[in-house]
């Protein structure tokens, strides 16, 4: 046996260790299938290789990886596709191929031919939502598509070849449209490298959803299907990339439509991006009609190489998210095109195009540009075929610099909406810089209906129209007959250039659109400091305003002028209502639109809709100044007969410098109006505080008929009197003109002199207004900017209390600040400027140099002036003064403006640098209270004000209580003594526990929360319980007959314990009608002591009908249970009859009965005997009343009642409770609760007595010995018990009588036993109801008992307790001992469940036999003491003879 439990152990540890052994190797590892898939998914790790045949879809599932080995071909069947949720390792040993796939180990996808090419494929009415498609071809749907639930870790694609793929559709959201593509990739980010695609039907690659792939090489085709209508370019993008993770193009060979770019061929671009973020570069197109279509895109396309058909790069709109915008960079890359542009920027495109090679574009421009925000910089445009080298229309802002444009088929520069059938004119502005423009002169263009150019033109190198350019360090080079520029209606700010150009300078026109009655928008022009070489005439203005200074006009060829200026048709004067007026053209939209002034322009353009006063409007005019080879008589007029209509201006060139505290201040803007307040420049001062040179007309001159000696007109304005005294201008604003004004006298050689107003204004640093006249001199003036000083405001008053930080707060403006603005135009100008900072000097530094500077809140950056914010609307200055004593400081506080500093304000604080103390008096805390209020008590120290005055700053006391569902925190009144009452009568009326946290506060701690303060926290108990009200009633009563009267009353008593009782509500319902609702209400008026009583009438109860009377009392709160009683109503046919009467005097309760519980003699009871007579009588004579218990008919307690009390014809009401015995044996039963007795005259009236209970209690006779049994010698040992009321106890002692008595009539009894009746020790015999019972043993003092003392007793208890000890350790030894012995034999295995065998059983068997006999003999024969000499056999139920008994 032993043998075999041993090998059982071994075998147990041998399968420990293996199980060991497996849980530490774990489980292996996967095992990758080899080509195992050929439809269905891939749910775990698969290699491809060699060449893989499919027999359906394959679905890489999420989690899942496959692994195309390099070289692999996989051949899938016709309208099968690839689905990668999870991961494709296609030639990357990086992600787990065996090597790298190469240009001779590339990877082919293949797809086959279908079997049935007529039949019905799986797209053939694919919906998404209500798009849906209607493709038949079969082999729709093939193709990969990878989605954004792979592992870019687990994930590569390299040098793959997708053959044969129709394509995959796939809905784009953006777009609300079906797209296709070979290589679909939905939100995924994967790199692939050198993809190639061949015998595509749709487009190459579709990406959508975020997807940002890096894409480096590859070739990428056009699809190839012509008959389902759904070929795509090469490259479709929607929605890709962000502008941190663009979607990549590297190096990608690009292959598109070669079908030409008329509209009904079916060319598409190469590339196209929709919502995208990409960066494309070195990337080649060497063949198709439209390269790059950028569609609301932004990134870059660089370095790539651009051959094709029509345009090279299609820009549409622009990238937003939220308010940034995103732009487009166009850099380093070479363009040629054959028909198309290189590049277009259109429908509010933004682009920067830079260091590109542009040509072709043997129908087009080299760059077009359409209401878009365009760079260009740096390019080489031409040769260009068709048109312009940069064509701009629309609403463009262009910004052209260092670019060199030549070889242009027509304008290398046209700038505005040009030609009858162009759409109105938009504001625009174009800036050019730096640039070389050439023309070959050999362009020719066509008159519109709007220039008048007399027939066709050859074109110039500039041609603007409706728009603005300014033009700065420029070389217009051209040959032929070209003019250098020509304007209609433009705005021309031309300064620096070098001008190398055969036919005219500029000529400069005027817009009609012919209509009668529409405005006329004339030319206003600026020229300064150009270079004017080989041109015949320089400047040729019709019906517009020009200014030219600081120049040197060449002269001309023979019969031409240097200056021809016209008028064409009627002037505009008051005879007219000056109906042929010109204003310049606008430069916004609308007030509120985007300001296209061109940059740098010095000429007031008015409000910028169209109304200037810059132009005339009465004539063409031209101011000149300091211009070499020139004067008044080579200044050709050809205006006839409207001398008023040209007017030639010989100006003085002028600037200021404008200072502020004697310090220059560059970018102050200089407002220049003339005499009459019409605006005439607006410029800006340099670095040195100086604005540019300008030229300010001194005189003014006009080709007046008849004047002088002259044969006017003759053509040029150069007679005598033909100046300021006849050119209907009043010129120095004194409101008379020409010889009306008293300067203008001949003789005296004095004229009508030029008066002007400058306002000087720059924001920060100020503003001067004046006026000056000019002479004829150069003037050179300085303006003094005057600066308003800025204002600041601090918003805590004197006194603020703050607490061990000091922490002011304020705010501040430059100027006058009036609240309210209507737009941050007028807000700036009201204010002049903005605070730089705000100083505060703390009472610890003297000099404001070491001052503090305060934090600026207000949120606007520096110098921003809003008409809702300014800086410094909102500051701080924070300083820690913790460390320093409680008492009052001194701040002084100051604004700068950055030029002037605001008045001091003075502030006094107070500081606040430790939290108050508290204690609490009163009350002691786990104390309970229950009076519906507590009032705390203590006292408080605060340190501000001490020495002399502590305290001072002690403001409230705070209590935080809790308790249930109580959370409440209170202020009250504090000081330095205080005392707050907390009322809690409000609260549930319930007893609870409330936590108390106290503390005190001051001006800057613990307001409202605990904050540094050491609160006092004390647990109080809130006794606010509700006792339910009470209620008694006091009439009726129980069963009680109410006579029914009109003014029946019931009284009652009702009380609050805690309170008062408010009402008491009654009920009184007819019991035999289902407790039918008789009458209710409710009682309101009490007495002092609760007493109240109810009046009403009772005649509608019916005679002899039980009624159910209830009330009940209510606090407020609760109510009291219902006081119930049924009463009888007493309402008979003979009203003349009395009802019998109830004298309830002396009438008990209770009855208390007492029977023997160990009797079962008949008489083991006492009897209730009551004479009912004594208490219902009658008041009509000569009836007798007829006695009876009463029985409820609604209850069933009381059935019993009227069968065992007995009423006899005596009137005596008799009960005794042994007749309950036939009913229930059980003596607890034997009770009757609420018996109620009931009299009847002769004419059935009744009256019911007041309910009596008779209880009965179960007794035994017991014998209570004297507490001491030891009595002197001539004492008395009293001994008490129970027993039946009535029967004798009687003592004797050695068969002597000692004594008797008769038990009272509460069962108790009391027998004493002389000493003198005891000789020494006696135990006395007690015998009651024919039974002797043993007494305790009574001893006489000072007799000799003998027997064995206690101290014998004590040695004899321990003797034996240790012969007992040492007998129980023998055996336990023993025991022990042999079941040692007996260990490992086969009886120590025994069954433990058996029980052992009791060597002493008999013994007890037989005693217990005994017992049992004794007991059973007792049980069959009892004595009684009722029945001496006779035994009761309760077996038999039988009377047996004593034989002990003597007979008589």
């Amino acid at each position: 046996m032993a043998g075999t439990n041993r090998t059982r152990s071994h075998m147990l540890v041998i399968l420990m260790l293996s199980s060991l052994f497996v849980a530490l190797v774990g489980p292996a590892a996967p095992v990758s299938a080899n080509n195992e898939t050929t439809a269905g998914t891939v749910s775990g790790t698969e290699t491809w290789s060699g060449v893989h045949t499919l027999s359906g879809d394959i679905v890489i599932a999420s989690g899942a990886k496959l692994i195309i080995e390099p070289g692999t071909t996989v051949i899938f069947p016709n309208g099968t596709h690839l689905d990668v949720r999870g991961n494709l390792c296609a030639g990357v040993s990086a992600c787990g191929a065996s090597g790298n796939s190469n240009t001779a180990q590339r990877i082919t996808f293949q797809w086959t031919n279908p079997s049935n090419g007529s039949a019905i494929g799986e797209c053939y009415g694919m919906s998404y939502g209500n798009q849906q498609i209607w493709i038949e071809d079969p082999s729709c749907y093939e193709g990969v598509l990878i989605r954004n639930t792979i592992d870019l870790s687990q994930t590569g694609l390299r040098y793959i070849t997708i053959d044969g793929a129709w394509g995959i559709p796939y809905y784009i959201p953006t777009v609300y449209q079906w797209r296709y593509g070979a290589l679909v990739i939905d939100g995924a980010s994967p790199v692939l490298t050198e993809m190639e695609f061949s015998d595509i039907n749709t487009t190459s690659v579709l990406t959508t959803n975020l997807a940002q792939p890096r894409f480096i090489g590859g070739e990428y085709v056009v699809g190839s299907d012509d008959t389902s209508g759904v070929r795509g370019s090469a490259v479709q993008i929607y929605g890709s990339g962000t502008p941190v993770t663009p979607l990549i193009l590297e190096s990608p060979e690009l292959i598109g439509t070669n079908v030409g770019c008329s509209r009904q061929a079916p060319s598409r671009p190469a590339v196209w991006a929709q919502d995208t973020h990409i960066e494309i570069s070195d990337a080649s197109v060497s063949v198709g009609d439209y390269g790059i279509s950028m569609q609301n895109s932004a990134g870059s396309i660089s370095n790539s190489e651009f051959n094709v058909n029509c345009n090279g790069i299609d820009i549409n709109s622009r990238k937003a998210v939220g308010n940034t915008d995103y732009e487009i960079n166009l850099i380093g890359n070479e363009i040629t095109t054959a028909d198309g542009a290189p590049i277009t920027v259109f429908q509010g495109g933004l682009a920067n195009i830079i260091a590109n090679e542009l040509e072709g574009a043997a129908e087009a421009s080299g760059i077009a540009i359409e209401s878009s925000e365009v760079k260009v910089l740096n390019n080489d445009i031409g040769p260009i075929g068709g048109w312009n080298g940069l064509w701009m229309l629309g609403s463009f802002d262009v910004i052209a610099e260092n670019n060199t444009i030549h070889d242009v088929a027509r304008e290398p520069i046209r700038a505005g909406e040009y030609g009858s059938s162009a759409p109105a004119p938009s504001a625009a502005r174009a800036y050019l810089a730096n640039n070389t423009i050439s023309t070959d002169g050999n362009g020719a263009c066509s008159q519109t209906r709007y220039d008048d150019w007399d027939g066709d033109f050859t074109c110039p190198v500039i041609h603007v129209y409706r728009a603005g350019i300014s033009m700065y360090d420029n070389t217009i080079n051209s040959a032929g007959a070209a003019d250098g520029i020509r304007a209609v209606g433009a705005l021309l700010n031309i300064q620096r250039n070098t001008f190398n150009v055969p036919g005219t300078g500029a000529i400069m026109k005027h817009y009609n659109d012919g209509y009668a009655n529409s405005q006329q928008y004339g030319t206003l022009a600026y020229f300064s400091h150009n270079t004017w070489a080989g041109v015949g005439m320089t400047y040729n203005v019709s019906n517009s305003a020009v200014t030219v200074q600081s120049e040197y006009i060449p002269s001309p060829p023979p019969g031409e002028y240097p200056v021809q200026l016209v008028w064409s048709g009627q002037e505009a004067w008051p005879a007219n209502q000056f109906q042929t007026s010109i204003v310049p053209t606008f430069v916004k939209e609308c007030p509120n639109c985007a300001d296209f002034t061109p940059i740098g322009f010095p000429l007031s353009v008015g409000d910028g809709m169209g109304v200037s006063s810059a132009m005339d409007n009465n004539s063409t005019t031209f101011t000149f100044a300091n211009l070499s080879n020139l004067d008044r008589t080579k200044i050709h007029i050809e205006t006839q007969p409207t001398p008023y209509a040209v007017q030639v201006r010989r100006a003085e060139m002028v600037r200021f410098q404008t200072l502020v505290n004697g310090e220059r201040v560059e970018k102050t803007n200089v407002l220049i109006e003339d005499a009459l307040g019409n605006d005439l420049y607006s410029l800006y001062t340099q670095s040195d505080g100086y604005t540019p040179w300008f030229a300010l007309p001194s005189d003014f001159h006009l080709d007046i008929r008849g004047l002088g000696d002259g044969d006017n007109p003759d053509g040029f304005a150069d007679d005598p009197f033909e100046d300021s005294c006849n050119d209907g201008i009043d010129n120095d604003g004194d409101l008379t003109i020409d010889m009306g004004d008293e300067d203008c006298d001949y003789l005296a050689g004095t004229r009508e002199l030029s008066r002007y107003y400058y306002t000087a204004y720059r924001f920060g640093f100020g503003y001067d207004r004046s006026n000056f006249t000019l002479t004829d001199t150069t003037l050179q003036d300085t303006i003094n900017l005057v600066n308003q000083a800025p204002t600041v405001y601090v918003t805590q008053s004197d006194g603020h209390s703050f607490r061990k930080t000091v922490n002011l707060t304020g705010s501040a403006h430059d100027g006058n600040l009036a609240g309210v603005y209507g737009s941050n135009e007028l807000a700036q100008w009201d204010q002049g400027g903005y605070v730089h900072e705000v100083q505060v000097k703390d009472p610890f530094t003297n000099q404001w140099s070491s001052a503090g500077l305060a934090v600026d809140t207000s949120g606007m950056s520096e110098g921003q002036v809003t008409k809702t914010n300014r800086p410094f609307s909102s500051w701080y200055f924070e300083i820690d003064m913790s460390n320093r004593e409680e008492s009052d400081y001194i701040f002084e506080i100051r604004a700068f403006d950055g030029i002037e500093y605001s008045p001091i304000i003075y502030r006094s604080v107070k500081l606040n640098v430790q939290a108050p103390t508290i204690s609490v008096t009163s009350p002691s805390s786990f104390s309970t209270h229950s009076e519906g209020s507590v009032t705390f008590e203590g006292t408080a120290f605060d340190q501000y004000g001490c020495p002399v005055d502590c305290s001072k700053d002690l403001e409230d006391i705070y209590f935080h209580i809790q308790g249930p569902n109580f959370d409440v925190t209170t202020p009250a009144e504090g000081g330095a003594d205080w005392s707050w009452t907390w009322d809690f009568s409000g609260l549930p009326r319930e007893t609870a526990t409330y936590t108390f946290t106290v503390w005190a506060s001051d001006s800057d701690f613990c307001k409202g929360y605990i904050d540094e303060c050491t609160a006092v926290e004390l647990t109080l108990t809130i006794d606010n319980s509700n006792s339910k009200p009470f209620i008694s009633l006091i009439s009726p009563y129980e069963g009680e007959r109410v006579s029914v009267s009109t003014e029946t009353v019931f009284e009652g008593v009702a009380r609050d314990n805690d309170g008062s009782v408010s009402r008491v509500d009654f009920e009184i319902k007819d019991v035999l009608n289902n407790y039918l609702l008789v009458k209710s209400g409710s009682i309101s008026d009490f007495a002092p002591n609760g007493a109240w009583s109810l009046v009403w009438d009772s005649t509608v109860l019916i005679h002899d009908r039980q009624y159910l009377v209830r009330f009940r009392s209510y606090d407020g709160y609760d109510y009291s249970d219902w006081a119930e009683v049924t009463i009888v109503a007493d309402n008979p046919p003979d009203a003349g009859n009395s009802q019998p009467t109830f004298d309830s005097t002396d009438w008990a309760d209770e009855i208390v009965l007492y029977c023997e519980t160990n009797s079962q003699s008949q008489d083991r009871c006492t009897k209730s005997e009551i004479d009912l007579l004594q208490f219902f009588d009658d008041a009509d004579a000569g009836q007798e009343l007829i006695l009876s218990v009463y029985d409820n008919e609604n209850s069933d307690t009381d059935d019993h009642h009227s069968i065992v009390v007995n009423v006899g014809v005596d009137g005596i009401a008799v009960y005794n409770p042994v007749t309950m015995f036939f009913y229930d044996t059980d003596m607890s039963t034997w009770t009757l609760e609420n018996v109620v007795f009931v009299a009847t005259d002769t004419f059935g009236s009744k009256i019911n007595s007041n309910p009596v209970t008779l209880t009965v209690e179960g007794i035994q006779f017991t014998i209570i010995p004297p507490e001491d049994t030891t009595v002197s010698e001539d004492g008395v040992a009293v001994f008490t018990g129970i027993g039946l009321p009535g029967k004798t106890v009687t003592v004797t002692i050695a068969g002597n009588t000692v004594n008797n008595t008769i038990v009272n009539s509460d069962s108790t009894w009391s027998l004493g036993i002389p000493a003198s009746r005891i000789e020494g020790t006696a135990i006395p015999m007690f015998k009651y109801g024919g039974d002797d019972f043993d007494g305790s043993k009574i001893t006489v003092s000072g007799s000799d008992a003998g027997g064995i003392g206690t101290g014998s007793i004590i040695m004899i208890a321990i003797v034996a307790l240790a012969v007992l000890g040492g007998l129980v350790y023998f055996f336990v030894e023993f025991e022990v001992d042999e079941d040692e012995m007996l260990e490992g034999t086969e009886e120590a295995h025994q069954d433990t469940d058996e029980e052992e065998e009791d060597p002493y059983a008999w013994a007890n068997d037989n005693g217990a036999m005994q017992e049992d006999s004794e007991s059973q003999s007792e049980s069959i024969l009892q004595k009684h003491d009722d029945h001496p000499g006779w035994l009761w056999d309760s077996d038999n139920q039988e009377w047996l003879p004593d034989p002990d008994h003597p007979q008589s």
